[in-house]
């Protein structure tokens, strides 16, 4: 598989962010995607016409929006900024804020949508400097489960702090995975209560891991992490498999294709990397952006790649 450049909105664009972008999410298919950005906005696109156009812009949070996903259903999104807030807001005609979370500053982060019934969702939040993933059902204001990182300090990290970056559901949605600024990085067991899989955690990393991605089959994760690698787990193992290097700074994001045959990788480097699983290998380094690349994200039919970073755009690509 290969990528090739579609649609591309950035300064001068109607519509187009004014700061730089953090977070990229697309609705299910490829013809809508939702983008986070440090001018405090998310901002709905859509990709159907040869021109990305904006069609809403939700305002409200403060300090930056870091980190965006959207439910299943396609329904809703959820945005974390930096302001320390959580909201779910809702995607279709009513585009109002239906869930709002407040925690105390600097206790959240990465969020992840994950589905429990077909009528009910349940929400991971990165809990930040609490060194914890929180877990939400429903619309209740309190984590009905937190799960913290209980693990011995990565080795060689120099960092003493255990504030957690991100969290991903596996797609099977038994796992929740965190990654943390220390190199940490904890998988449990949700259908368990919350069991830890491996008391150590996954081994591998020194430095921030600041992404997370489970394989469509929910037995393989990957990490992107400061160290400029993107390391490859067996999550039931616990072993690390492989370690991809390419990238010249830290890698801030990894998306796994739907089909698993691939993977994708943002970098403050500027570039965008495609690596495939099988062979575990670079199929194609992209340099779209002129500037820091923080998010990744391919579409749910597998279509479409975006990306968005500091030099304020978003990128659309084609895959095949």
């Amino acid at each position: 598989m290969r990528a090739t450049t579609l649609q591309k909105a950035g300064p001068g664009k109607d519509g187009a962010h004014e700061e730089g972008l953090w977070a990229v999410a697309w609705l299910p298919g490829h013809s809508q995607l939702i983008t986070g950005s440090v001018d405090e906005t998310a901002k709905l696109w859509s990709t159907a016409d040869d021109d990305l156009k904006c069609s809403h812009t939700y305002t409200g949070q403060a300090l930056g929006v870091v980190s965006l996903d959207v439910d299943p259903s396609g329904r809703y999104a959820v945005s974390s900024s930096l302001d320390s807030t959580v909201r779910v807001f809702g995607l279709d005609e009513d585009k109002s804020v239906k869930h709002l979370i407040e925690r105390q500053p600097t206790e959240t982060w990465g969020t992840a949508f994950g589905t429990v019934t077909p009528d009910s969702t349940q929400l991971a939040v990165a809990g930040g400097s609490k060194g914890q993933a929180f877990v939400y059902k429903g619309s209740g204001e309190e984590p009905t489960q937190e799960l913290a990182l209980d693990l011995p300090q990565a080795e060689g990290s120099g960092r003493k702090e255990r504030f957690v970056l991100c969290v991903a559901f596996s797609p099977d949605r038994q796992l929740l995975a965190a990654g943390s600024m220390d190199g940490s990085v904890a998988v449990w067991d949700l259908a368990a209560g919350g069991q830890l899989l491996h008391i150590g955690g996954l081994k591998g990393h020194h430095k921030p891991v600041r992404s997370l991605a489970f394989t469509p089959d929910s037995k393989l994760l990957l990490t992107a992490c400061d160290d400029m690698h993107a390391n490859l787990y067996d999550v039931h193992q616990g072993a690390l498999i492989d370690a991809f290097s390419g990238h010249e700074s830290w890698v801030l994001d990894v998306a796994v294709h739907p089909e698993g045959a691939v993977f994708a990788t943002a970098s403050s480097d500027a570039k965008v990397k495609l690596w495939e699983l099988s062979s575990r290998s670079l199929v194609q380094t992209i340099s779209e952006h002129t500037d820091q690349v923080w998010s990744c994200a391919f579409s749910s039919d597998g279509s479409r790649l975006a990306s968005v970073g500091d030099d304020k755009q978003v990128v659309v690509y084609s895959v095949a």
